[in-house]
């Protein structure tokens, strides 16, 4: 989907798609207990970035068994409890994040109750294990890296859950000020510049009169140092490597810098092929680049690969795989086509934010086949639905005026 507006963002909104997840990259490995502790996390993330989530929690809690004394096993687990919760919820692609999406529909994440016991009793065995390694030594790398981590992963809960926004920028203030105390120790610590940058291009993205605020406090935006700093976690980082150049696909959707984010996706879909919402999110940035026909090629393919049970395309949100391939029909003009993909996205039983875009892109089609009628009932389903402001707010527009001709501004990749 193509956003128009942009909703006020939190020092923590940004950090909840890939910025918080943990993943080791290949190289040479180190000795000693810390080869352990790097094999494990290195095999927890290809199980995490792939969805394997079960397979990621076993190695998780193997991990913290095996190094009682270190964070990274209880870190990484409540990592992937918040991770799977967010992938069900639509929480961590383009489409939702790109200009806050997310926080314009009305729905939110609904853990279970053993999925916030699990979380928060392993965020608390990570906060302890990281205290008494500073206790010792109050410059301990590791330890203030999981510590502000640990932070930081605990404010995306915070906004995306609870939405908990005062709470969320404490957490995510004390996050950066570890992170950037371990940049001044170890500057080649890489991993340590993915959240003080992520901080710093929220602030920058913040309206102007809560820009000024935040100056007020001492609270200081830098959009380009930000995507900086995340570039060279993405690039040179170890353990948060993937997790930040997931993020920043993001972030380049988010600026329109669609040439970036294609390639980044493009990165995490080789390295991990079972994960299909880096395919949704590469159909996004295709559609957005104009590029229709590989995006209704690659859209077919994760459909099929969907019906197949290929990988953990099973995991797709009812609908969502055909909105995909819908839109890109659309946008190349194909109605008939376009209307018929979106229709079966509807009967598959949507949620009701998939639904309410279902609605609106399949209204489109009907506009564009000059079936204004058949478009105006769908638009006020739509409006009916409730569950996204933005589409809403189209709906509305819409129905005063036929699509494309009157498309509002961030509905239509060319207009």
């Amino acid at each position: 989907m193509f956003p128009v507006r942009v909703l006020p963002l939190t020092a923590g909104g940004i950090l909840v798609a890939g910025s918080l997840l943990a993943g080791q990259v290949p190289g040479p490995p180190p000795a000693g207990p810390d080869a352990g502790i790097a094999a494990a996390e290195d095999a927890g993330a290809q199980f995490l970035f792939n969805y394997d989530y079960e397979d990621a929690l076993r190695t998780y809690r193997e991990l913290g068994e095996r190094f009682p004394g270190h964070p990274s096993g209880p870190y990484n687990t409540a990592v992937t409890v918040w991770s799977r919760l967010a992938q069900r919820s639509n929480a961590v692609r383009g489409p939702s994040l790109r200009n806050d999406r997310f926080f314009s529909q009305d729905g939110r994440p609904e853990p279970t109750p053993g999925e916030e016991t699990a979380f928060r009793e392993n965020l608390e065995e990570t906060y302890r294990r990281s205290e008494a390694l500073l206790e010792r030594d109050p410059d301990h790398r590791e330890a203030l890296y999981f510590r502000g981590a640990g932070e930081a992963l605990e404010a995306g809960w915070a906004v995306i859950v609870d939405r908990a926004w005062f709470r969320a920028t404490r957490l995510i203030r004390r996050a950066v000020g570890r992170h950037r105390r371990l940049q001044e120790l170890d500057p080649g610590f890489r991993d340590a510049y993915l959240i003080p940058g992520t901080y710093v291009y929220s602030i920058a993205r913040l309206p102007r009169a809560l820009r000024m605020i935040a100056f007020l406090f001492g609270m200081r935006g830098d959009l380009e140092g930000g995507l900086e700093g995340i570039r060279i976690t993405a690039d040179e980082g170890r353990r948060a490597r993937w997790g930040s150049l997931w993020t920043y696909q993001l972030l380049m959707q988010r600026e329109g810098r669609e040439e970036e984010a294609l390639a980044a996706i493009r990165r995490l879909r080789r390295e991990f092929p079972r994960n299909p919402d880096f395919a949704l999110d590469e159909i996004t940035v295709l559609t957005a680049l104009g590029e229709f026909e590989a995006a209704r090629t690659l859209g077919e393919e994760a459909i099929g690969r969907r019906d197949a049970g290929f990988g953990n395309y099973r995991l797709l949100l009812p609908g969502l795989a055909e909105a995909g391939l819908g839109e890109a029909l659309l946008f190349a003009e194909r109605w008939e086509e376009a209307e018929a993909i979106l229709s079966r996205g509807l009967a598959a039983g949507p949620s009701p934010e998939v639904r309410a875009q279902l609605f609106l892109r399949r209204a489109n089609a009907r506009d564009g086949a000059g079936r204004r009628p058949a478009a105006l009932r769908d638009y006020g389903e739509v409006i009916r639905t409730d569950a996204d402001d933005i589409l809403k707010d189209w709906a509305h527009a819409l129905r005063q005026a036929p699509w494309p001709d009157a498309a509002p501004e961030g509905s239509h990749p060319g207009r």
